[in-house]
């Protein structure tokens, strides 16, 4: 009796060692072409022409596969919008709340902007894993623009972008940009920058962290600041409090560069000025974050 309980364990573990795995490794972000469909012909010529893969539907391909027991299931490769950062999260994860699909006959016209609008004044060092087209979206720390997961850049309102206004446009692109120099602004190399511009507003939080604060602390842990500034949150050097939490300053260091990268995207170096000119906190933050970005060969009108 034994030992035909061994013999079948053995032969059990025997299967599993020799099950195949053929093409698991497979790339899928690339864009097969389809001559008899306009969108995703147009898809194809534009990742041919700039080696970026965009989709319309985050399920971006099927594959036949077999488990470790034998038996045949279909795998669905999508793309992964979970992850919005490198590094550790801290907080509230950003993540995409809801989205809708986009209309294949808005894709021409979203390509069309992309290459003609993000492309030429993306620097060529940024790697663009891919982008999803989608219509609407929520996020909980990104707004309804634009929002980097962890293989895709979501680019929505795409429906809008033939109608949008100068104002609406400006932003609209800020937030595309932002999620796609993320990653390559919080690159190590820039860790001495930013270093700096996190001390910015670290200095007059001597006792606790000026990340994560809650803001009814505010009064009590704040020191220094120039006599007559009231104790804000723009007082210390942040733009705003966290999006994902109003009653706390920016909970993690990369959700105050992602604001400066928008910010500083979505104004020139006027308005910029003309917004935060008289808080030279904020101020400060931003020449360092213009450094990085003129590292990066993206310039700022």
């Amino acid at each position: 009796m034994i030992s035909l309980i061994v013999l079948a364990l053995t032969g059990g573990c025997s299967k599993e060692e020799t099950t195949a795995f053929n093409d698991y490794d497979k790339n899928w972000l690339v864009v097969e072409d389809d001559a008899n469909d306009a969108s995703t012909h147009a898809r194809y010529l534009f990742f041919k022409e700039t080696g970026i893969p965009v989709f319309a539907n985050d399920t971006i391909g099927t594959q036949q596969r077999i488990d470790v027991f034998g038996k045949e299931y279909t795998h669905y490769e999508k793309l992964s919008m979970s992850y919005s950062l490198g590094g550790v999260q801290t907080g509230a994860p950003p993540l995409v709340q809801s989205f809708s699909y986009c209309n294949k006959a808005d894709v021409a016209n979203a390509l069309t902007f992309l290459r003609d609008e993000i492309i030429p004044v993306l620097p060529k060092e940024v790697h663009v894993p891919s982008i999803l087209l989608v219509d609407n979206m929520t996020s909980n720390a990104f707004g309804s623009y634009a929002f980097k997961g962890f293989n895709t850049v979501v680019i929505a309102q795409v429906s809008k972008i033939t109608g949008m206004d100068a104002a609406t446009m400006a932003n609209y692109k800020a937030a595309i940009l932002r999620a796609l120099l993320t990653n390559t602004i919080l690159e190590s190399r820039f860790n001495s920058l930013l270093d700096k511009f996190y001390a910015v507003s670290r200095k007059y939080v001597p006792d606790r962290d000026a990340y994560g604060l809650y803001i009814y602390l505010l009064n009590s842990s704040v020191k220094g600041l120039p006599n007559g500034v009231p104790i804000t949150t723009q007082a210390i050097g942040f733009l705003g409090t966290d999006p994902r939490n109003s009653y706390y300053t920016p909970i993690s260091t990369w959700m105050d560069v992602c604001m400066y990268l928008e910010a500083a995207v979505a104004n020139t170096q006027a308005q910029f000025k003309q917004k935060y000119g008289d808080n030279q906190r904020i101020m400060d933050k931003y020449a360092i974050m213009r450094q990085i970005m003129d590292q990066v060969n993206f310039k700022i009108q």
